[in-house]
C-alpha cells in the first residue's frame, strides 16, 4: 500500500484531491497488453412489451446448464412490477429458454433486486433483494432449485437490510462470504461496505455480517454512494474492489484474515468508473475482473485476467465499446457478473439500448485462448 500516488485521466480537481489523502495499491502489470480475442456475443434478452427495463444481472452453471437471471421492470428502473426473471442454456449458451418469473410480487409492493447464485452440497441457491423502494432493503431471501421440478422455491426470507453484489464465494478457510452493503436500519438505504460470512460454510445457514468500514464517510468529506465491492483472493489476501459514485476515484480494500477485519480505504490503477464490477478465479489459477473503464457513460466494458499465481492484470480484453464494437446499437453495457464452464468464461451485462430500455448480453471467451 505504498505505491505512489494514481492520478488517472478522467479525474477531476475534487478526484485528485480525494485521491492525493488515500493510501494506493496497483494492480496493473507494467507489461498489460491489449488482447484481440474472438468474443462470442448473445442478446438472450431484449425490451419488450412486458418487460421494458431489467437490469443486476447473474449468472452461474449447474450441472451442465447456464443459468441467467435478473430484474425487470414494465418501463422504469425499480417503478411498479419489479419481479425477478430468468432464463436457461443447455447447450452452453447458444440458446436459451423464454422468459420465467422466479418470485415476484404482483402488488408492486415488494421490488426484488438483486439475484446472486451459489452452490452447496451439490444444490443451487438463489439469494434476492426484497425492497420497498429502490435500493431500500426490507429483507433477504433465500431460494432452492427442486431438480424434480426445476423451480426455485423460497426457504426463507429474512430482515437483513443488506443489498447483495455478487455470486457466494467461498474462502481458502472453507466459509463462504456475500460481498455487498449494510443499512442502518431496516427499509434503509445501504451505504456502508459489508460482508456476510457463513461459518459453517453451508448457504442455508445463519450469516454473520462484518462490515467493512464503520459508515461510508470518506476522507474528503464526502460519502460512498452505490459502493458494490466484488472481491479478488490471492494467495494471503482478500482484495474488495469498491465502485463510489460521489468521487470517481478507484477504490479497493485489503483483508488478511479471510475477511474478517479489513483495511483503510485504498486506491488503486485499475480505470474502473461508475458501476459494478465483478471479480473471480478461474480453474487454473488466473483472476479476472470485469468493469466499465474510462468513461462515465458506461460505454466501454472490459475484463482484465493476471497470470496465474499473480495478482497484477496482464492482459485486457474490450468487450464493449459504443463506438469500436457496436452491438444492436446500444448505448452502454453494464453491471456484469460472471462464471467459468467448460473452459470458457460466461460473462452476462445489461444491455442499454437507451437509458431506460436495456436487455442482457452474454460474452463467451475461450480461456484456451486467453
Amino acid at each position: 500500500m505504498n505505491a505512489p500516488a494514481i492520478i488517472h485521466d478522467f479525474y477531476d480537481a475534487e478526484d485528485t484531491r480525494l485521491a492525493a489523502m488515500l493510501p494506493h495499491l496497483r494492480f496493473l502489470d507494467e507489461a498489460l497488453c491489449e488482447s484481440d480475442l474472438s468474443v462470442e456475443k448473445a442478446v438472450i434478452h431484449r425490451p419488450d412489451e412486458q418487460f421494458g427495463f431489467l437490469h443486476e444481472t447473474a449468472i452461474i452453471e449447474y450441472h451442465g446448464v447456464l443459468y441467467a437471471s435478473w430484474y425487470n421492470c414494465p418501463e422504469t428502473e425499480l417503478s411498479g412490477y419489479t419481479p425477478i426473471c430468468g432464463k436457461r442454456s443447455f447447450d452452453r449458451g447458444i440458446t436459451w429458454s423464454d422468459l420465467e418469473i422466479l418470485c415476484d410480487d404482483k402488488s408492486e409492493t415488494v421490488l426484488y433486486c438483486p439475484p446472486v447464485y451459489g452452490i452447496c452440497d451439490d444444490q443451487l441457491y438463489m439469494l434476492v433483494n426484497q425492497m420497498v423502494s429502490p435500493d431500500h432493503m426490507h429483507a433477504l431471501d433465500l431460494y432452492r432449485l427442486n431438480n424434480e421440478t426445476a423451480q426455485f422455491e423460497l426457504l426463507w426470507s429474512r430482515p437483513i437490510p443488506f443489498k447483495l453484489n455478487t455470486n457466494v464465494v467461498t474462502l481458502p478457510n472453507g466459509k463462504l462470504m456475500l460481498p455487498g452493503r449494510i443499512a442502518a436500519t431496516l427499509d434503509g438505504f445501504p451505504n456502508t461496505p459489508a460482508v456476510l460470512i457463513a461459518d459453517d460454510g453451508r448457504i442455508d445457514t445463519e450469516w454473520r455480517l462484518v462490515k467493512i468500514a464503520e459508515n461510508g464517510d470518506l476522507p474528503d468529506g464526502k460519502k460512498l454512494v452505490h459502493p458494490e465491492l466484488t472481491v479478488m483472493q490471492t494467495e494471503d489476501t482478500l482484495f474488495m474492489f469498491c465502485r463510489n459514485d460521489e468521487r470517481h476515484v478507484p477504490l479497493a480494500y485489503a483483508s488478511h484474515d479471510n475477511g474478517e477485519s479489513w483495511s483503510t480505504l485504498c486506491a488503486h490503477d485499475v480505470p474502473y468508473v461508475g458501476s459494478k464490477m465483478y471479480a473471480g478465479t478461474l480453474s487454473d489459477g488466473r483472476k479476472y475482473l470485469v468493469a466499465n473503464i474510462d468513461t462515465y457513460d458506461r460505454a466501454r466494458l472490459a475484463v482484465y485476467f493476471t497470470e496465474t499465481g499473480s495478482r497484477h492484470f496482464t492482459k485486457r480484453q474490450i468487450l464493449f465499446d459504443s463506438k469500436q464494437y457496436p452491438l444492436e446499437g446500444a448505448v452502454a453495457c453494464h453491471y456484469p457478473a460472471a462464471c467459468e464452464f467448460d473452459n470458457k468464461l460466461y460473462i452476462i451485462a445489461t444491455l442499454n439500448y437507451e437509458w431506460l430500455r436495456r436487455g442482457a448480453v452474454v460474452f463467451t471467451l475461450d480461456l484456451k485462448d486467453v
